[in-house]
């Protein structure tokens, strides 16, 4: 599968979506961040930022220019009070189920800034790395409990790996 058709998926989702959207991401798949970033654009969300290396790769990157938003589009999470849950994107570490992850404290209720919501979608833009899945099940079974929608790779093409399909090596090697 392709990024273009995750970039379909997610727009699909961030434009229907009634509440608040989190999107849990790796933080080096900078590629998907800026498509995170254009979809907030048009679709006219603010973009709150949790997860300490989310927030350490955002300005790394932008300082290098690998990301382009604009300047008021990107917010520290604890200045969310104020937006209106439909213009608003939260993106976090923790599609791995880290335990001290920020989406792992949010599902258990233990965030300083977040607490899940009612009409909240919770996106896991990942694949389980092969071991964490009792971890990632954990994640999405507390999101549940509290309430919120969640979507992840199982359920809708909202990651592809970063790896070379068969073909796309072959091609390669060829």
């Amino acid at each position: 599968m392709s990024e273009r058709e995750v970039a379909r998926n997610l727009d699909d989702i961030i434009e229907n979506a009634e509440g608040r959207i989190i999107i849990a991401a790796f933080s080096s798949l900078i590629a998907r961040i800026q498509q995170i970033m254009d979809m907030a654009v048009k679709y006219r969300r603010k973009v709150y930022i949790t997860g300490r290396s989310m927030m350490e790769t955002l300005e790394v990157a932008k300082l290098l220019g690998y990301l382009k938003y604009p300047k008021d589009l990107v917010h520290d999470a604890a200045r969310m009070g104020k937006t209106h849950d439909k213009e608003t994107i939260i993106l976090t570490t923790g599609s791995q189920g880290e335990d001290a992850s920020a989406l792992a404290r949010i599902g258990n209720g233990t965030h300083q800034m977040v607490r899940i919501k009612k009409n909240d979608t919770v996106v896991l833009s990942s694949t389980p790395i092969p071991g964490n899945e009792r971890a990632v099940t954990s994640v999405i079974n507390n999101l549940c409990r509290l309430g919120a929608k969640v979507i992840n790779s199982k359920m809708m093409y909202v990651h592809t790996s970063g790896h070379g399909a068969q073909q796309d090596l072959k091609l390669m090697i060829t």
